[in-house]
């Protein structure tokens, strides 16, 4: 179906996507580029339409085959209605219009979960979600504060691991007491630039909710008082801090590496205790 005007009640309904409000509203969000598109094709979400710019070229023909094998409707937009729903400085010339995935518990008997507190930088949260698909996460929760997981920024930040992990948005504490609820031998650890214990020093090969705060202020206070522990990250180098999205990548695959390799000497959790 060929759509003109960038009034047309469906093309003014895909923009409406770009705002928190819009998908809300709706329950879809988007994925601009044909890189994108081809790993939300790839994952288990249900794809609603597919858009391709007329004024570009046209999508490439394995591309168009695997949206019409799933039965996903096909719109042709004029450079103008295009331009009306894409986010990006140069569209990229194909948009997939997809339903956001209903939340759901994660079902690992032994999660290893992130959420993020107060993180309002989309690339770090995109780089967040990306990272902890690659290292085997089963989930993340965008907490209090923290952008939107959908927004376009976030969306092409998670390089596609978005669409493969369950991603979730709620309160940061409604979310810790509902974890820990589910996972009553678990720990709920905070990255703190002052704690005591080392990232290498606890045993991360429990049940664990892993805390990343913004770079200004951290984790929150009350945040901060439900967690088991406090971890730091060690910097000989003296670095004062590190970026959001690295110290999370650093924490998470800490995590990754004790679940993989057998306890060493010189191990201890949080009181000093070695690991048996």
């Amino acid at each position: 179906m060929y759509l003109e005007s960038a009034r047309n009640p469906k093309v003014q309904l895909w923009a409406s996507l770009k705002t928190k409000r819009g998908r809300r509203e709706h329950g879809m969000f988007l994925i601009e580029g044909r890189r994108l598109v081809e790993e939300a094709l790839q994952s288990d979400l249900s794809i609603a339409a597919f858009l391709w710019n007329t004024g570009g070229d046209e999508p490439p023909a394995d591309v168009l085959d695997r949206v019409r094998a799933r039965g996903i409707p096909v719109y042709e937009l004029s450079v103008q209605a295009f331009g009306a729903v894409s986010d990006t400085v140069t569209p990229q010339g194909c948009i997939a219009v997809a339903k956001m995935p209903a939340p759901g518990d994660t079902p690992a008997a032994r999660p290893l979960d992130l959420l993020l507190d107060g993180l309002q930088d989309p690339g770090n949260v995109g780089t967040l979600i990306r990272t902890a698909h690659a290292l085997g996460a089963t989930g993340v929760c965008c907490g209090t504060g923290t952008v939107d997981p959908y927004a376009p920024k976030v969306v092409r930040a998670s390089m596609g691991g978005l669409f493969h992990l369950p991603v979730t948005v709620a309160e940061s504490v409604d979310h810790i007491r509902r974890w820990k609820d589910l996972h009553p031998q678990g720990r709920v650890v905070v990255a703190m630039a002052d704690a005591a214990t080392a990232c290498d020093e606890l045993d991360l090969r429990c049940p664990l909710l892993m805390v990343i705060g913004s770079e200004a202020s951290g984790v929150s206070a009350e945040v901060a008082r439900l967690a088991s522990d406090a971890v730091r990250i060690p910097m000989p180098g003296g670095a004062e801090s590190l970026n959001a999205a690295v110290s999370g990548a650093i924490l998470l695959y800490e995590a990754a590496r004790q679940r993989r390799c057998s306890a060493g000497p010189g191990w201890r959790d949080g009181s000093g205790e070695g690991l048996q």
